[in-house]
Formats: C-alpha cells, structure tokens, sequence
C-alpha cells in the first residue's frame, strides 16, 4: 500500500502481494465489460481535470486502442449495452461527470452519441502506475514480476500489508515457511496492530486474520446483521459438533449428498429462529443461497464437493429464547 498526496486529494494505493479472483470485482461479470473499463480509463488519463468530451470522441478513442480480441461492433446492441454498463460505472466511482444528454440513448441506437461528459480529478488518479510503461511489457507476468520487484518491501510488511487486504492468509504445503514467521513474530504484530489499529490479530494452526469485535463498524465484516449470515454461523455450529475429519491443512471436505443431508439438520434445528423468507425456502433453495454467500466472504468453496475453509471453524453460535 502507499500513501499518495496531492492538493486535490490524498489516495491510498492497494496493490496485493498475491492474486485472487475475488480482487478488483467492481460489479462486472464479463471480461468484454472489464476490458472496456480498463480501454476507457486510459483514454480519460490522458486529460486535465475539467476536460470535456463527447461520447462519439470515446466511441473514436476506444476503437484505436482497444486489442483485436476485444474488437466492437457498435451495431451490436450487447456491444452498446456494455459500453453503457461502463460508462455508468465510471460515473458512479466519480472518475467523469455527466454532463448534457443521456447514455441510456446509446443503448438504443448507435447514432445517439450526442452525450457531453467531463473528467474529474480522480480520472487521472485510478489507472495505478507501473514500474515502466505498460506497452514494454510482453505480458502480464512479466508486468507482475517487475512490479513485485519494485516493492522493496520487509518480509513483516508484506505480511501486514497482506493481511490489511486479504480475509485471512492461509496455511499450505506452499507456505509453511510464511507461517513460521507468522508465529515467530506474532506477540509483536498483535501489540502493533492493535496499539495503531481497530483490528485484532489472531492466528492459529491454518489461518491468520485481523478481525473486529463489533458488527456495527465503518468496515464491511462477517458476520453482518443480515439473517443469512447468522444462518452460516447456525452452520458452523452444527458442522463443528459432527465427527467429520479435517485435512492437514483445516479443511473439511463434504459430497454432494453429506452436504443435503446438513442443510436438511440445519433447517429442522434452527429453522424458528429464522425468518419467514428462509424458514419457508425450499432445502435447494436455502442450500444454493448459504453456498453462494459462503463463497462470497471464501468461508466455502465449491467444486464437485463442498470445502469448508478452515476460518469457518472460528464461528459458533449460542441460541438463546427470549423471555416473553
């Protein structure tokens, strides 16, 4: 991470120390909508604050620098639609304004590019340099390891860094030797952390992670208040009272059909503490929607079988009746 500050604006820049797919998600589900976004941030750099331009100008900037596999045909009404996608997402994270006119035009017809924007401050401030320029590189990985390079950075501080950007490190064959200093440095990261930050450092066998104590926070955390989240924590629970057997590495690891006969325990057990939208979800429903939030905050993780990661072991819930 590092600290950027400038008259218009102090900028905090995150750049992981290992990839996952979860990483830059801004709403987007397909590749053609991202490579737009990243051919549109670029031609916007390339202005001051204040620039005004028009959508046809875009339309004319995007086709000389876009790739020939991201090649657009803008008679194509999906084409058009992604560009639109695009063009609302840059409005929403404030890198243009828009100005006179309609984008939602575009959508209907090609020939309606009559739409006046105008750059913001941020617009020069969200395409992240690189150690060279972006054309010397042949490819990604040859990008990725200059820019590791670069980062001169102390074993410790990619490790705080790591853990301030990622839910958790875990354990693996690959990294055993991460986690020996984890714990080799563990009292002194904890009493740092938490002397300069909000965050508690917890490590155990197959995972470290900073966490909060409080659900109410300026932070996105897990478990939320949302229903479905104290569900996977009822979850938890009843798969930590089972006798399913745990990899090296923390993980349980359930068929298709171990996983149904769960989801059906759950529900007789603790389906009257929840509310009426789950309680009366079918068992394929309620099972589709705790998967999809589980995989969402990477507590599970699904391929032909469903992996349990090793933080999901951390919840447990206590179920108490009011008193009426």
């Amino acid at each position: 991470m590092s600290l950027i500050a400038r008259p218009q604006y102090i900028q905090l820049l995150k750049r992981p120390q290992q990839l996952a797919g979860w990483m830059g998600d801004i709403g987007f589900t397909s590749s053609s909508d991202y490579g737009l976004f990243c051919c549109a941030i670029a031609y916007v750099e390339d202005f001051e604050a204040g620039t005004p331009f028009m959508l046809d100008e875009l339309i004319r900037g995007l086709g000389l620098m876009m790739p020939e596999e991201l090649e657009m045909d803008w008679t194509n009404y999906n084409h058009r639609k992604s560009l639109v996608r695009v063009i609302k997402k840059m409005i929403s994270l404030r890198l243009i304004d828009s100005i006179q006119g309609e984008t939602s035009g575009f959508e209907q017809s090609e020939m309606n590019q009559d739409v006046l924007f105008m750059t913001t401050v941020q617009s020069r401030a969200f395409l992240a340099r690189a150690p060279q320029s972006y054309t010397e590189y042949q490819d990604f990985n040859e990008y990725w390891q200059d820019f590791q390079g670069s980062q001169h950075l102390e074993g410790n501080q990619v490790l705080y860094q790591r853990l301030m950007m990622e839910p958790e490190i875990r354990r693996s064959p690959e990294n055993e030797e991460t986690f020996t200093r984890l714990r080799n440095y563990h009292f002194r990261m904890q009493e740092y952390v938490e002397s300069h930050t909000y965050f508690h450092f917890e490590l155990y066998r197959d995972y470290g992670a900073f966490t909060l104590e409080q659900q109410d926070s300026w932070q996105e955390v897990f478990p939320s208040r949302r229903v479905i989240d104290e569900i996977l924590v009822q979850l938890a629970t009843l798969l930590r009272a089972t006798d399913y057997e745990a990899s090296p590495y923390g993980h349980v690891t359930l068929s298709q059909e171990a996983w149904q006969q769960l989801v059906i325990k759950l529900k007789g057990e603790y389906h009257s503490y929840w509310s009426k939208e789950f309680s009366e979800m079918s068992d394929t429903q309620l099972s589709q929607t705790l998967l999809s939030r589980g995989q969402e905050w990477q507590l599970i993780e699904v391929t032909e079988m469903i992996k349990f990661q090793p933080n999901f072991a951390r919840l447990v819930a206590e179920m108490r009746q009011e008193d009426e």
